[in-house]
């Protein structure tokens, strides 16, 4: 059961002796039930305030209170510590709320632009000047930023989850017949994810704390309704029909949809059979978000860590399985292996075996059904086969290295210093650096890490760069180890990822890589802002693209269709539409368009905010901001 299922309960046996200890009031002058401060100033059970920040009446001390520690309610008001006490106040005339503070002159939004609450729409309002605004999303990049943000809450996701939406009635876009793209659902929610948590750490704005703490209980639901410790859902949606739209790949005819399972008193329906690229947003995200979230999200973090620390534990196990390998072609007949880096998919297992076909060319290219593996050396697996296992050279792959070690960063992270979570910690960081059996440690697997490189193939699997710069990041900015972090920075980000994709124009890995790489060129993180200022303002539409006979895309790349000379790219401005154009090649010059389909712009919002967090972008509307008029 999970850690915070079982403290749930304990706290939930506490409070029959305990009595009442909500927020507002207890007379028992014991310790808050639900971890809220009591009136006698004692502190609550688990040492946190209220989800919601609340203390009690008589204002007594709360542990985690900090003097200086604060966060914004709304676009003017805010919640915030003095003297180990939490306060609430309402900014001056003429100010608003940033990053928990009240400041002249700005504020922070407080929803999303054109939303609808009863009598109550959000739209924008200039501080400094006291009037309402008209959006400019055409001129503003911040505006560009809220104008997508509108588009893909309202449009572009649905049960928590980012798609594809697309329309009957193109030019206008007001009716929705369909959201796709689900099965890659899980990677863009948890990008979506991270931009949404550094916009709360830039701004402090109240909707976006909203947004991380939906988002992070969406991909808690995603995490744990499989059923399997680590195991990561691609989509998740209530069962039983009836959805708003056509949700174009929850199919529960296709063998990957699992249908009417019961999680949490509810039955789902949900997409399985996980690929390791949709770990890769989902753990992006939630390391950002940990880091956002303060202790008065300690429920939220804590969904976070449990998620995070399951995944781990999983992939530390080792353990014996049946598998059937096909090898080059030749079926081997099933037998026992010992695997680690790895989470079972029993739902998806053939015979209670694990299946996995491998073309020892192409390693990255393997197929497997009832698991999803990090491996970063198939001949761990591979040489145990019967007769010719011994024959099976080294396999290794550079962006497994790359997760692995990536994804034990976030894991030491979400239990550094947390009371109940320090075997955790230090068995993660043990493992990490010490580990000495099958697989290695941090030291293997950076070794391996250090081989990556891209086959180009005309920018066929060019998304395999974006599934590698994901956990690059936490890797890079996360370690602490001079040793390891010089290895990391140097073997594997400059000199092989930055070496493959400078002057490639990507925004978002420009801005990753310039904000991680001490020695950075200080054109790189410019060029990628002003790259992102040609990406069109929302809708985004799959617009038809012909840039074939543009001088500037002159020569085109032998021997690829309609692509420009990969020592150059197309511009931002002129790139074909897609879904997250940072994982599609840059060199394209012709596609023909669907005008009915769009895109939900998490490569905008991921770039843009990526860019203000590390000061490649300025804030161009600092004193307005979205509130409920």
């Amino acid at each position: 059961m999970k850690r915070v299922l079982w403290a749930a309960a304990m706290l939930a046996i506490l409070s029959v002796g305990c009595g009442d200890d909500s927020s507002a009031g207890g007379n028992d002058a014991g310790p808050g039930v639900d971890g809220a401060v009591d009136p006698d100033g004692g502190p609550g059970v688990d040492g946190t305030i209220d989800p919601d920040g609340t203390v009690d009446p008589d204002g007594g001390p709360n542990p985690l209170c900090v003097t200086g520690d604060g966060w914004c309610l709304s676009h003017d008001s805010r919640r915030f510590c003095v003297g180990g006490q939490w306060q609430e106040e309402t900014c001056a005339s003429g100010s608003g709320c940033v990053q928990g503070a009240c400041v002249t002159a700005a504020c922070s939004d407080e929803c999303t632009l054109e939303e609808v609450d009863g009598a109550r729409t959000c739209e924008l309002f200039d501080m400094s000047s006291g009037t309402w605004v008209t959006p400019d999303p055409a001129g503003s990049l911040h505006d560009r930023a809220r104008a997508y943000t509108q588009w893909l809450r309202r449009d572009g996701s649905m049960y928590g989850g980012v798609g594809n939406a697309s329309y009957s009635d193109p030019p206008t876009y007001s009716n929705v017949t369909g959201l796709g793209g689900l099965g890659d659902s899980a990677i863009w929610t948890g990008t979506y994810l991270a931009a949404e948590a550094l916009r709360l750490r830039e701004t402090g704005a109240a909707d976006a704390r909203n947004n991380v703490i939906d988002l992070v209980e969406t991909l808690h639901l995603w995490f744990n309704v499989t059923g399997q410790p680590g195991l990561l859902a691609r989509f998740v949606a209530p069962s039983g029909g009836g959805h708003p739209v056509s949700l174009n790949d929850l199919d529960c005819a296709d063998t990957r949809t699992h249908c009417n399972v019961s999680y949490d008193g509810q039955t789902y329906d949900y997409i399985g059979h996980i690929s390791r690229d949709q770990y890769q947003g989902v753990m992006l995200g939630y390391a950002l978000a940990y880091e956002a979230l303060g202790a008065q999200d300690e429920a939220t973090r804590a969904l976070i860590r449990d998620d995070v620390v399951e995944l781990m534990n999983e992939l530390m196990t080792e353990r014996t399985v049946p598998i059937a390998i096909t090898y080059n072609g030749t079926d081997i007949p099933a037998f026992d292996v010992n695997m680690r880096f790895t989470v079972l998919d029993p739902a998806m297992m053939s015979n209670g075996q694990l299946q996995l076909t491998i073309d020892s060319n192409n390693p990255d290219d393997s197929t497997m059904t009832g698991f999803q593996e990090f491996i970063p050396d198939l001949q761990d697996v591979l040489s145990q086969m019967p007769l010719i296992g011994s024959m099976v050279p080294s396999i290794p792959r550079a962006g497994s290295g790359v997760m692995l070690a990536s994804f034990f960063r976030v894991g030491m992270e979400v239990t550094e210093g947390i009371v109940g979570y320090e075997n955790d910690h230090a068995t993660l960081a043990d493992y990490y650096a010490n580990h000495s059996g099958v697989g290695g440690n941090v030291n293997d697997w950076l070794a391996i890490a250090s081989q990556w490189s891209y086959n180009g193939d005309c920018g066929a699997k060019y998304y395999a760069n974006n599934i590698v710069a994901e956990p690059m990041y936490n890797l890079a900015r996360l370690e602490t180890d001079a040793t390891l972090r010089s290895t990391i920075l140097n073997d594997v980000l400059h000199n092989r990822l930055w070496a493959e994709h400078q002057g490639t124009k990507n925004s978002f890995f420009y801005f990753m890589y310039a904000a991680n790489y001490p020695n950075a060129d200080g054109a790189i993180g410019p060029e990628g802002a002003a790259q992102l200022a040609g990406f069109p303002p929302p809708p985004r539409i799959k617009v038809a693209v012909d840039q074939r006979t543009a001088a500037q895309y002159l020569p085109h790349e032998s021997g690829c269709t309609d692509q420009v000379d990969h020592s150059s790219a197309v511009d931002v401005a002129h790139r074909v539409v897609s879904d997250f154009i940072w994982q599609r090649h840059p060199w394209g010059l012709y596609d023909p368009g669907y005008a009915n389909q769009t895109f939900p712009g998490v490569d905008y919002l991921a770039a843009y905010w990526f860019g203000r967090h590390h000061g490649f972008i300025s804030d161009d509307t600092p004193s307005q901001c979205l509130v409920w008029r």
